[in-house]
């Protein structure tokens, strides 16, 4: 009889010599509440045993994740340049199918591991001892969330001792990764304690360390901003007007690269040396579990988990470009510097203009950021901003459960209380301070309003103000010290913002079960009924009232009358106080129906209730296998799924990310993104169909797979929309200011759109709204082959492989206010950057092959990741002055100093060979040693910010890994 949020089956273990033992040990198989079979079950579930997972080299969650065929895009590194990490840069996802981790439920132990999307980085890495994923649509056994699939990290049982790990893995660049853990157990005939603390270090990897991702401009322009400082300036008269236009000196001796954008010269800035590919990480858990037996059937469980990741410094540009001023959107001429800073006149000097000395006096920062080459001297390190992020949860799970004593009816009553916790800092600049230190009243000690006296000072926007490009270790020329900005004064023009919340789930799980007295050929038929409440509160606090939009919603804080409320904010966006909570009732049934010996059906049944706009769902689903011969099982699925909107999607607030938009030369900017209160749910119907076959030695399962996914809970993609009014350029073509979609963009100038004037460079910001899109369709084939030859050398070895293809993945055409924002189109084989879902290859696979012969095993893996083509297609750049560099012209030849860059209009396949070798060393001490991308493979170049996409690619080419184990 089965109990609790999975079936339960029965395996052999194995000893440590490999070798089947005789002692049988319960398995919890996902996906269904009555009892089934790991591999011959008509459920699709993949199994990667505590064996296994050491004879890879004991992988992170992360590493386990982003090698599975079956998982899409995935975040699990840094990767701030996504705009889907930038909420959660360092936490981790799984992705089952591509559909997004959102619709991919995570469960520990059986039971919730979260309340919306679950962050993997904060598993607990060394009490887990299996993962089972389910390959298929379960909303009908589990609820929301299990669209895609489902994952189930299982902790590990029976265990008695004590057993201490330690990890080392070697990173060309970086100081390493490295973890310990210690793993506690103790049992008595009837009670069992587990208790595991674990510590994991990742070491930052600096951009620079890693030489292909630094392009030449005119290669990749994706990772140059033509904001930058040098910068370029208009220069103007006492009466202000302007008598001359100069881009400041030193541009290429610092780093930079001297061009134009359109006729007009520029300074184009690279931000990525002062970012990294990887951050500094730590992350702690503990976790501990408890059972015990109760009375002749009872069992009860209790577990708890705390776990902690934390980036205490994130890096980013040494300063963000400004897209509003202190009149409101603006990122050209916004900002005015007097004659009279200290820097005004050699800046004059070292362009050529001293002449104007005198009559000059005051410039415009015309194509210019604060901070750039010269990196930030606030900071310490590279020179880029620091900011920090810091993830915790902490779970308590329990459940009691047993037999009541009436016909046979068993019963399973649990709870979960989880808390997450997120608290995110990020610093910029307030545009009234650094537009009062441009006049000579900065630094935390100004009083009065004389500039540059009683402890004001001035900012110095010159390239004359610093010494060099510390991230390149470039020296300028034109420094002149003592021009030079104070490292008070500079930190003193940022504002921290912080951004704390809080999310408390609680879930009651009410299961009986048990037979029918109802007996069919192949037997009994088996029941499981349920009820589940899950009640979600979402706290979120602002700890800056700069951050807080409904205190500071004006450029100048104390103003609330401004006409455009950015924020007091040159670049990022605000956010405000909110607390919501969303209450969530279901009903769920189940039958196991044994139609004869060979002909087994599983149906379930799920009745989900949200309450209000959004309302209720019921969803049904049937699964079939039919052993046709010994060898020979078929087996499929048919069934709907559904997926409730968070109470964060129905909020009518937002909050701001960054991202490269391609029709402004994919220069980074603002993205507000909103909820909608008229979001409804999203629903999807899957069905599968494959085979098991079981002959001898060969064990192989096949399975056709279909999902299509109505009214995806999404967001107006910024890319699309931005390309709809700007087009594609490098951001000096003009915009359509009469595109229907222009209401979903701000422009500089105060939002003016001026026909044949507004270029794509003028875009300050894009309003991407939750809505629910456009119908997805995807289907592709499973197949999972394993081999073991015996008696081989006097070992064994087991070949075989796990490859998972997408046939197509068609979103059809998006519709947004009645407004066509994209057309319908094929995502499979492209990267899709610009639009949803990301990158999604034909296909992904992973091969093997693993000796074991007495106390030694060694197995090779190939993980092989498909390419895909980009389809934005090419780009343009410009090597000249040129007023028609359209990817149109520059393909008819007919555009003046334009050239396509074709960087990255495929993306080659990534495969990686993993080499490990394990040693049993006496019985209670194992060494393993792994060579991880043995053939040192570099990522494929990719028009990406840091050329290469990761989520095909790997940044850290080979590494060493060595393990330690010792049990007592």
């Amino acid at each position: 009889m089965a109990f609790g949020a999975s079936g339960s089956a029965f395996a052999q273990s194995s000893g440590p010599s490999g070798q089947a033992s005789t002692e049988v040990t319960e398995v919890v198989v996902t996906g269904s509440f009555i009892a089934g079979t790991p591999k011959d079950t008509a459920i699709p579930v993949a199994v990667i045993g505590q064996e296994e997972l050491e004879r890879r080299g004991s992988p992170s969650v992360l590493e386990i994740i982003k090698t599975l065929p079956v998982s899409g895009p995935v975040l699990g590194d840094s990767n701030q340049f996504s705009v889907a990490a930038q909420g959660r840069s360092g936490g981790g996802t799984i992705n089952i199918r591509g559909l997004g981790s959102q619709r991919t439920l995570v469960l520990m132990n059986g039971r919730r591991f979260s309340g919306y999307v679950s962050d993997t980085n904060l598993l607990p890495v060394a009490a887990i001892g299996r993962v089972e994923i389910l390959k298929d649509g379960a909303a009908a056994t589990y609820g929301s969330d299990a669209i895609g699939g489902v994952a189930n990290f299982i902790t590990r049982t029976n265990f008695e001792g004590l057993e201490l790990q330690g990890d080392y893995r070697f990173v060309d660049g970086s100081k390493g990764d490295y973890g310990a853990s210690a793993l506690y157990g103790w049992r008595s005939e009837t009670t069992n304690l587990l208790v595991s603390l674990a510590y994991q270090h990742r070491s930052e990897l600096a951009i620079p360390d890693r030489d292909w991702v630094l392009q030449p401009y005119l290669r990749n322009p994706s990772g140059w901003s033509v904001l930058g400082n040098p910068g370029a300036y208009t220069i103007r008269n006492a009466a202000g007007g302007a008598i001359g236009f100069a881009v400041d000196a030193n541009c290429n001796a610092v780093g930079g690269f001297a061009g134009f954008t359109g006729a007009t010269p520029a300074c184009y800035f690279s931000y990525l040396p002062f970012d990294n590919l990887v951050e500094e990480e730590d992350r702690y858990q503990a976790y501990a579990e408890f059972n015990a037996d109760v009375g002749e059937t009872g069992k009860f469980h209790v577990e708890a988990l705390y776990s902690q990741t934390s980036i205490p410094g994130i890096r980013f540009s040494p300063g963000y470009p400004p897209t509003s001023g202190p009149n409101g959107p603006g990122s050209v001429n916004v900002y005015s510097i007097p004659a009279s800073n200290p820097g005004f006149n050699t800046f004059l000097q070292q362009t050529g203009n001293t002449a104007l000395i005198g009559t000059a006096q005051s410039a415009l920062a015309t194509l210019w950021r604060p901070f750039a080459n010269g990196g930030n001297n606030s900071t310490g390190g590279l020179g880029g901003q620091k900011g920090s992020r810091k993830y915790e949860e902490w779970r308590i799970s329990s459940y009691l459960r047993g037999e009541t004593g009436f016909f046979g009816i068993g019963y399973d009553i649990g709870l979960t209380y989880i808390k997450e916790k997120q608290d995110q800092q990020t610093t910029d600049i307030l545009i009234d301070r650094l537009q009062r230190a441009l006049n000579g009243l900065g630094g935390p000690n100004c009083t009065g309003n004389t500039p540059g006296a009683n402890g004001c000072q001035y900012f110095n926007p010159f390239s004359n103000a610093y010494p060099g490009n510390p991230a390149l270790g470039l020296t300028n020329p034109g420094f002149v010290s003592a021009n030079a900005n104070s490292r008070e004064l500079v930190a003193s023009l940022f504002d921290r913002q912080k951004f704390l919340a809080t999310q408390d789930t609680f879930v009651l799980d009410v299961v009986l079960n048990g037979t029918l007295p109802i007996t069919l050929p192949g037997g009994e038929i088996g029941w499981a009924a349920g009820y589940q409440y899950r009640k979600i509160d979402y706290n979120q606090r602002i700890g800056s009232p700069f951050y807080n939009a409904q205190v500071t919603p004006c450029p100048v804080a104390g103003s609330t009358s401004c006409t455009f409320r950015t924020g007091p904010y040159i670049f990022l966006g605000q956010n405000i106080p909110l607390d919501l909570e969303q209450d969530v009732y279901a009903l769920f049934t189940e039958l196991n129906v044994p139609i004869t010996e060979a002909l087994n059906a599983q149906l379930a049944l799920r009745y989900e209730d949200y309450g209000g706009a959004t309302g209720s769902t019921t969803n049904p689903q049937a699964r079939v296998k039919w052993q046709v011969l010994d060898a020979l099982a078929l087996r499929g699925s048919v069934g709907t799924s559904f997926r409730g909107p968070t109470a964060g999607n129905v909020a009518p607030t937002g909050v701001t990310g960054l991202s490269g938009i391609t029709a402004a030369g994919n220069n980074f900017k603002s993205v507000d993104f909103f909820g909608n209160p008229n979001t409804g749910p999203e629903k999807a119907l899957t069905y599968s169909v494959g085979a098991i076959v079981q002959w001898g030695n060969l064990t192989a399962t096949v399975d056709y797979w279909y999902y299509r996914l109505k009214d995806q809970i999404t967001t107006v993609p910024a890319n699309i929309v931005a390309t709809a009014v700007a087009g594609i350029g490098n951001g000096s073509q003009a915009v359509n200011c009469a595109s229907p979609l222009r209401s979903l963009i701000t422009f500089n100038n105060n939002n003016a759109c001026t026909q044949g004037v507004t270029v794509g460079n003028d875009i300050a910001r894009v309003r991407s709204d939750t809505t629910n899109g456009p119908t997805i369709k995807t289907t592709g084939l499973d197949v999972e082959v394993n081999y073991r030859f015996d008696d081989l050398m006097g070992g064994s070895l087991d070949v075989g492989g796990t490859v998972s293809y997408v046939f197509d993945f068609k979103q059809a055409a998006f519709v947004f206010g009645g407004v066509t924002v994209s057309p319908a189109y094929e995502a499979a084989g492209f990267t899709n950057y610009d639009r949803l879902p990301g990158t999604i290859p034909d296909w992904r696979g992973q091969f093997y092959a693993d000796y074991h012969r007495d106390r030694h095993s060694l197995r090779w893996t190939i993980n092989y990741v498909d390419g895909a083509t980009d389809n934005r297609g090419p780009t343009t750049v410009q090597t000249g002055p040129s007023t028609n560099c359209t990817v149109a012209n520059a393909r008819a030849g007919t555009a003046t100093n334009c050239q396509l860059t074709t960087l990255g209009l495929r993306v080659r396949k990534f495969i990686t060979h993993d080499l490990t070798y394990r040693l049993e060393w006496g019985d209670d001490v194992v060494i393993t040693a792994s060579v991880l991308n043995l053939l040192d493979r570099e990522p494929s170049k990719a028009r990406l910010e840091l050329s290469y996409d990761p989520f095909i690619g790997n940044p850290l080419e080979r590494t060493f890994k060595i393990t330690a184990k010792k049990t007592f």
